[in-house]
């Protein structure tokens, strides 16, 4: 009974697999982090097709360490690895460095190859305890793919845990809506790339056919939640290309920065911002970025974000969200018959849950409470 439950979850995942990563290519447009993604999904497939082949042919325990599931295993933990990287720095990811960050699996997965074609004793292992017994270059070839494997899974969890906040601060004075990125995004990857990667860990090292059931059902969940999240996921658009190097473009600091003439510079261009935005309300656009005020002031990027946190006293996005948050309030006011979602949407914010955050942050209560007190 175990064993047809875990044959219709493998063919569950594998189509699941083969379905996500062909709508995350199709609906990649230009974001290559999907493009990596749905490239990963399709190698999971095919990975858990070598499984289920395999094991259709197999009359006795399944094999531990199999070093087609090793190799296949390490390529997708590597691509998962790129996903993220290309999430956190756009365009970091040239083909040069593609090729260069995945190409320890394809050597290693090579070496054991010529290893296999050249005559070289291979054996066939059932538990961990004897893969140490029979020790050799078939083993040490194996655990160096899998300790490749292990580097791979563990880089993106510490990316995301050193960069996450720094990226989060550099969205927030750059764009007007970071919280339409769903930067929480990165935690819940974390998380799930431990589960994917735990429970893969499981189906290389284990051989009882209950933990085969559950695990497979565990991670058919948590590969839908994964492609879900990735594919709906705004995308993060950014004068700012990464192609030259990984770190942000912190701000510099300008010459004379505590002379009279630049803090007298400075406060005119506030002022000329403020009576921009009274004026032209480029807050009403949801997509407001500060390159945008770029076109406007002739100023360059790094003087404008330091105006704002200096001059102004916050961040870009904050600046924004407190003239969007007047924008609704004018609204409730003058119409009280309009929905939240149209107060909302007609003050310049992408989605409802966003405008709510926003208000509370800025008022101390939430839209409807606001409203129905008039």
């Amino acid at each position: 009974m175990l064993d047809k439950i875990q044959f219709l979850l493998s063919l569950q995942i594998i189509g699941f697999c083969i379905f996500g990563g062909l709508t995350l290519l199709l609906r990649a447009s230009d974001n290559r982090a999907k493009k990596i993604l749905g490239w990963g999904m399709f190698l999971w497939a095919f990975l858990a097709a070598i499984r289920l082949s395999v094991n259709l042919y197999l009359h006795e325990p399944k094999e531990a360490f199999h070093p087609d599931i090793l190799i296949m295993g390490a390529l997708v933990a590597a691509m998962l690895a790129c996903y993220v990287i290309e999430v956190l720095r756009p365009g970091f990811l040239t083909s040069q460095r593609f090729l260069l960050f995945i190409s320890p699996v394809i050597f290693g997965g090579l070496a054991y190859l010529t290893y296999r074609l050249s005559g070289g004793e291979i054996h066939t292992y059932y538990s961990i305890r004897e893969v140490f017994e029979y020790f050799n270059m078939d083993v040490l070839l194996r655990m160096t793919v899998f300790l490749l494997t292990l580097f791979y899974m563990v880089l993106p969890v510490y990316l995301i845990a050193r960069y996450g906040k720094d990226f989060k601060v550099f969205l927030s004075e750059n764009v007007s809506d970071p919280e339409e990125y769903d930067l929480e995004w990165l935690k819940k990857t974390m998380i799930i790339f431990i589960a994917l990667h735990g429970f893969y860990l499981v189906l290389l090292l284990t051989n009882t056919p209950l933990m085969y059931a559950i695990d497979k059902t565990v991670l058919l969940f948590v590969w839908y939640y994964f492609f879900y999240k990735a594919l709906f996921l705004k995308v993060v658009v950014l004068e700012h290309s990464f192609e030259s190097g990984w770190d942000l473009p912190y701000q510099e600091e300008e010459d004379g920065d505590d002379d009279d003439e630049h803090r007298v510079l400075s406060k005119r261009y506030a002022e000329e911002v403020n009576a921009w935005f009274e004026r032209e309300k480029p807050y009403l656009r949801e997509d407001l970025r500060l390159t945008d005020l770029q076109r406007i002031f002739p100023i360059s990027r790094s003087y404008l974000s330091q105006l704002f946190n200096r001059e102004l006293g916050q961040s870009f996005s904050d600046y924004v969200n407190q003239f969007r948050i007047e924008e609704s309030k004018r609204l409730m006011d003058t119409e009280p018959n309009v929905s939240i979602q149209e107060i909302a949407e007609r003050s310049g914010f992408h989605s409802i849950s966003t405008f709510r955050r926003a208000f509370q942050k800025c008022t101390g209560t939430i839209p409807s409470e606001y409203k129905n007190s008039k």
